[in-house]
């Protein structure tokens, strides 16, 4: 988990792990004050640095398919879109 502060505050924050396979982003997020300033692609190549220093070799994230402003920011990120079939299963209801 990292954090992007600004001051005191916290403005952003990227978690991520690896699981000695590869490695996931699960969840960046920025307030809205502070996105287009750089701060999640900061927080990502952050988070890509660390992975790769574990040994990491791939990133794999997952993003809601309506989610076009995220899906376009990984695309600048360097991420594609790949053919996958996510599956889940609720377990309280």
């Amino acid at each position: 988990m990292l954090v992007a502060l600004d001051g005191a505050s916290v403005v952003g924050s990227v978690m991520a792990g690896y699981e000695g396979h590869r490695g996931w982003i699960s969840r960046i997020a920025v307030l809205a004050s502070h996105r287009g300033r750089g701060v999640g692609r900061d927080l990502l190549a952050e988070a890509e640095h660390r992975l790769a220093a574990l040994g990491c070799v791939k990133v794999n994230l997952q993003v809601v398919e309506s989610n076009a402003a995220t899906v376009s920011f990984y695309e600048r990120s360097g991420y594609s879109i790949e053919p996958r079939i996510s599956m889940s299963k609720l377990l309280r209801r």
